[in-house]
This record gives structure tokens, C-alpha cells and sequence, in this order.
């Protein structure tokens, strides 16, 4: 008589197998597609980029010194890293892999979107740069232009949308705080519910006022 406990290991046995297989398989249809993908995106021809985004840089616009000499090292060198964009294409592809660049775009475009992409990586760490050393000197109107052209770049850097936010705060422009909260929902990026949470709580006014007595 086959006692029950073998009967047991047994079967837990073909289980965890049956299930380990299951996984394995799930895993390898996955990294299959994703290797077909990769093979048809590396066939794709040369397209057209006349739909691309690009971003225009107002520089008129941005709280340049323009050769003033009260600017400190720090914020020429952040002025300077924004100015050597000046001419560059710039594109935010946050989010999409080269695959899909290459899949939409064709492989030959790889090179130069990948550029358009680091010129974009540059010109939202330089604007959050120069946007939180303006902030460092209580030059919030300065600091809000600065952030606010970053913000409709759509970056996904926290260290931009929460001094901002506290400017809305301190100006009691909810609604702009709202707006902040739009564009976040619109970005293609992992810090998209970090940053949500974040501005959640910048929002709650109550909270606000008891920190201000």
C-alpha cells in the first residue's frame, strides 16, 4: 500500500514542476517576441522624421543674464550648459525603446534620434540645475520660468515639478498645482506615480497653512 505522505511528496512534486514549466515557457514566448522584434526593427528602412516633436528653446524668454556681472559661476555654468543646446535638435523620447524607435523610424535613423534624445536628457538635467540654483537664491520668479519650460518638456524629474509646486503653494495657485498634475499623467515614465504622490501632498492646503503658523 503506497503510504498517503509519498502520495503527497508526489504530487507536490509534478506540481511544482507543471508550474515551473508553465513559467519557463511564459518567459521564453516573451523573450522570443521581443527577439523578433528586435530582428524585424534591424530591417526596417530609413523614414521620415517630419513628425517628430522637437523642442524649441525660448531662449529670449529664459532669465539669462545676458552679460550682467552679478552671475555667479554656478548659474553661468547652468546658463551655458541651456545656450550650447542652441541650434541642436532636441526630442524627448522617454520611454521608448530603440526598437521601437527603430521599428517606427527605420534602423538607419537609430544614430541621430539617439542624439535628439541625449540633447533632451541634457537640456532637462541642465534646466532642473539651473531652476533649483536660482531657487537656492531666492530668485523664484527667475526659478519659476526655468521650471515651467522644463515642465512643458514633460520631463520626469522630481527635483523640478516639487519647487515649482511650492511656488503655486506660496502664491495659492491651485489650479496650477492641478495643471502640474495633468502633465505628470501625460509623461511616459516610471516617476510618474512618484511624483503624483508627491504633488498630492504639496496640494493639501490645510497641511500647508499648519506648517506656515
Amino acid at each position: 500500500m503506497i503510504s498517503p505522505i509519498f502520495t503527497t511528496i508526489v504530487i507536490s512534486f509534478l506540481c511544482i514542476m507543471i508550474y515551473m514549466k508553465t513559467t519557463t515557457n511564459r518567459f521564453n514566448t516573451g523573450d522570443a517576441k521581443r527577439l523578433e522584434e528586435e530582428r524585424l526593427s534591424n530591417s526596417v528602412r530609413r523614414k521620415s522624421l517630419n513628425d517628430l516633436k522637437y523642442i524649441d528653446i525660448p531662449f529670449e524668454s529664459l532669465p539669462f543674464s545676458r552679460g550682467t556681472d552679478d552671475t555667479d559661476e554656478v548659474l553661468a555654468a547652468d546658463e551655458a550648459a541651456v545656450l550650447s543646446l542652441k541650434g541642436k535638435k532636441i526630442v524627448n523620447f522617454t520611454g521608448i525603446s530603440n526598437t521601437d524607435l527603430k521599428l517606427t523610424y527605420g534602423a538607419p535613423n537609430l544614430p541621430i534620434l539617439s542624439e535628439y534624445d541625449q540633447n533632451y536628457t541634457s537640456l532637462v538635467k541642465s534646466l532642473d540645475s539651473w531652476g533649483n540654483h536660482l531657487m537656492e537664491r531666492g530668485l523664484k520668479t527667475e526659478a519659476r520660468k526655468v521650471f515651467e519650460f522644463a515642465v512643458g518638456c514633460k520631463t520626469d524629474l522630481k527635483s523640478t515639478y516639487l519647487p515649482l509646486a511650492d511656488i503655486y503653494v506660496e502664491n495659492f495657485e491651485f489650479d496650477r498645482l492641478d495643471h502640474l498634475t495633468e502633465v505628470v499623467d501625460d509623461i511616459n515614465s516610471l516617476m510618474k506615480e512618484p511624483i503624483k504622490r508627491a504633488l498630492k501632498e504639496k496640494g493639501d492646503i490645510t497641511r500647508y497653512v499648519e506648517e506656515k503658523k
